[in-house]
């Protein structure tokens, strides 16, 4: 894909940092509302809006320049203490960074939309005074002679490049006075002309022009191996110059402009005081002291210790490596085979030692693959402020959202599934949990309110809570609500427990709201956080107090790419539970089987609890049906209440590589994945949460059927 001449891959760096200076801006303004004082942090806002401006106007993209420009505008006003921070202020900044989102979404999706900035612009402007561009008195500009030659190591690489038989030119570019882009001509015409040779020195010096601490002039020493012609040719393709001179240089012209003292002691420039000829560490580190150079020498090569992979690539390694761990399993398997048919036999002993090098080896590859997937939890917490405050304007509240363990990993694959989930709770936390300001206050509580979220790591798990200080979830409110949208009959919900009653929030088309707003309200939304969080394999559980507050407990795997589980047989097929949703095994006892309502249930010790046979639900007879009557039982839970699965036989726990079904044969009830054992035979891994949750379904159905008929 191109646009306007540039290639994918310069479009691909410009979409990725503009990612990331989007990213900052968002999470950095929301927290400038309430960290108005913290100088850093508006240092860090201005640095990425001065940083997308540049490389958005370097590209040709004017209109997201425009717009950072002015955006630039009120953070330097800020900076400088003309301007001080308001609710209005950090409005007209967020809707100025939506259309930012929007055009950079734009490019990514191979064209440039349209967005009209003039209402952000006004709105900006409304707050902030315009105030001109502070830049250098050309008058006082120092010559380019003058910097050459208070800079030995520009002259010395000057004089290497003209004995290496490259043409060395001053170039003097003057930019029409009317131009708003100065400072990002100047930085064009450097990017443009070192890719044509090397920019020795120039005035404005680089860093210079990056503070935008530019006239309406730049002088570059340049050396190239093209003639003037063609340099001044590609200087004369940038926009808004007036003049563009290309002159050969010469040294004699530096030595005049040395110091006379240093000129009468003939001093040679490119040498140090210990004789050494200076090393050229670029641009950037010309003129500087020898230890910063140094410094700056160690700083590009810390920078070189990280690369940009595409995740396709990443996720294509992912399925080979979990290929070589189903392989690693039967190489073992056949291994000790081997051992028990050729005891003693020195090549198989030979081969067992390899097997158990490759298993190790293999092992620590996946450990490895593993690593490089995992993303702190902190890259989603961060889109999260921007979200509360929104919702908390339109809700006429005011909430403070804190976070916690931003550093704790998580697969790549795990954040991307519950996003949405996470944004449903914290929109119903915010609409439905958090009292008005009047209602808080009447209650006795602090305003602003309190939102807590937080993610830590615990036995193999990754543990996310939501707590908010609010009303809390009525039990009998859900009571009542639930029968009167038939989820439920009157009789259930008296037997209903509190805790159960309160897990009602989570069946579909459950709302207590008395009205529906354009948050929350249309009974949508906790059901779905519920469904995602079991596509991942995790469990959600809630706990409220009225007048204090709710908490939400989400439970989540890791991983997605493997997982432990537990294999059984049920008729000729083997399926996998995976172990976060096992509790207990057992063998079944036939004597503790009944049937209430048409419906089989276990009593387990003082409990009963809803029988469910893994070949009835799957719809495959067993092998041998009175194997199954007296089978085993896998007590597994996926919700507020136990549910005994019953099964032929119980084999053994495993490391799980999953593998998705595929498009032909697409979702299938009660089935989350595949999986291949070493041996070479298939395993379905089960949907936990669809078992339990149809058999909550199914006997509600006959419950409400058997009132109707009543």
């Amino acid at each position: 894909m191109e646009i306007d001449g540039m290639d994918a891959e310069e479009l691909k760096v410009f979409l990725q940092e503009a990612e990331e200076q989007i990213q900052l801006l968002d999470e950095s303004i929301v927290r400038l509302e309430r960290e108005a004082d913290n100088a850093d942090l508006l240092q860090d806002i201005f640095r990425a809006a001065h940083t997308l401006k540049g490389s958005s106007g370097m590209l040709g993209f004017q209109t997201m320049a425009k717009l950072t420009h002015v955006m630039e505008d009120a953070l330097d006003k800020l900076r400088s203490g003309s301007l001080t921070v308001s609710t209005e202020l950090v409005d007209a900044l967020l809707e100025s960074l939506d259309a930012l989102k929007l055009m950079k979404e734009s490019l990514a999706s191979g064209g440039e939309a349209e967005v009209d900035i003039a209402p952000m612009v006004a709105a900006l402007r409304d707050v902030v005074e315009p105030a001109g561009a502070v830049v250098a008195s050309e008058e006082t500009a120092v010559s380019l002679e003058a910097a050459v030659a208070a800079d030995p190591a520009a002259g010395a690489r000057a004089e290497a490049a003209s004995a290496e038989g490259l043409n060395v030119h001053k170039v003097r570019i003057v930019i029409e006075k009317g131009s708003d882009w100065a400072a990002v001509r100047c930085l064009q015409v450097v990017n443009e002309l070192s890719g044509l040779g090397e920019v020795i020195c120039s005035v404005p010096s680089q860093a210079e022009i990056e503070q935008e601490k530019v006239g309406h002039e730049l002088q570059l020493l340049f050396a190239t191996s093209e003639a003037a012609d063609t340099t001044r040719a590609v200087a004369s393709s940038i926009d808004d110059l007036q003049l563009v001179e290309v002159q050969p240089w010469s040294a004699e012209a530096d030595a005049e402009a040395l110091p006379t003292e240093e000129r009468a002691a003939g001093k040679d420039p490119a040498e140090s005081g210990s004789g050494r000829r200076a090393i050229d560490l670029g641009p950037e580190a010309r003129g500087r002291d020898p230890r910063e150079q140094l410094e700056m020498a160690g700083h590009k090569i810390e920078t070189l210790q990280s690369i940009r992979v595409d995740v396709d690539r990443l996720d294509a390694l992912m399925n080979l490596v979990g290929e070589l761990v189903i392989d690693r399993t039967r190489i073992a398997q056949l291994s000790k085979a081997l051992q028990a048919q050729y005891r003693g036999d020195s090549q198989i002993e030979a081969l067992s030692e390899t097997c158990a090098h490759i298993e190790k080896l293999v092992d620590e590859l996946n450990e490895g693959m593993m690593a490089v997937r995992m993303l702190p939890i902190g890259t989603l917490f961060s889109k999260f402020p921007r979200l509360v405050r929104d919702v908390a304007r339109a809700t006429g509240k005011t909430v403070d959202l804190v976070t916690e363990g931003e550093g704790t990993e998580i697969d790549r694959s795990v954040i991307e599934k519950i996003k949405d989930p996470l944004v449903h709770m914290l929109r119903n936390a915010v609409d439905h949990g958090i009292e008005t300001p009047e209602e808080r206050e009447a209650a006795g509580k602090p305003t602003p309110a309190r939102i807590e979220l937080s993610a830590r790591h615990e036995q193999g798990q990754i543990i996310i809570t939501l707590k908010d200080d609010g009303k809390g979830i009525d039990p009998q409110a859900m009571r009542e609500a639930a029968v009167k949208k038939h989820l439920i009959t009157a009789d259930m919900a008296k037997r209903l427990s509190d805790i159960e009653a309160i897990n009602l929030i989570f069946e579909a088309g459950f709302s207590t709201a008395a009205k529906t707003t354009d948050v929350s309200g249309r009974g949508v939304g906790m059901d779905v956080v519920k469904a995602g969080v079991a596509a991942v394999n995790g469990i959600v559980k809630v706990s409220s107090k009225v007048g204090v507050g709710t908490t939400f407990t989400l439970q989540l795997p890791l991983t997605l790419a493997t997982f432990r589980g537990l294999l059984v047989q049920s008729g000729s097929g083997v399926y996998a539970f995976p172990l976060s949703y096992v509790q207990e095994t057992g063998r079944l006892d036939p004597a503790a089987v009944e049937v209430i309502v048409d419906a089989e249930v276990l009593r387990l010790r003082d409990d009963v609890l809803p029988l469910l046979r893994l070949s009835d639900v799957c719809g495959l007879s067993s092998e041998n049906g009175q194997q199954e009557r007296e089978g085993f039982i896998v007590i597994v839970k996926a919700g507020v209440k136990p549910v005994a699965v019953v099964v032929d036989a119980l084999m053994e726990q495993q490391e799980i590589v999953v593998k998705t079904l595929g498009d032909y044969i697409g979702q299938t009830e009660g089935i989350a994945g595949a999986s291949i054992l070493g041996d070479g035979q298939v395993v379905l891994i089960l949907d936990v949460a669809s078992l339990v949750g149809g058999v909550t379904q199914r006997r509600r159905s006959v419950a409400l059927e058997e009132r109707s008929i009543s």
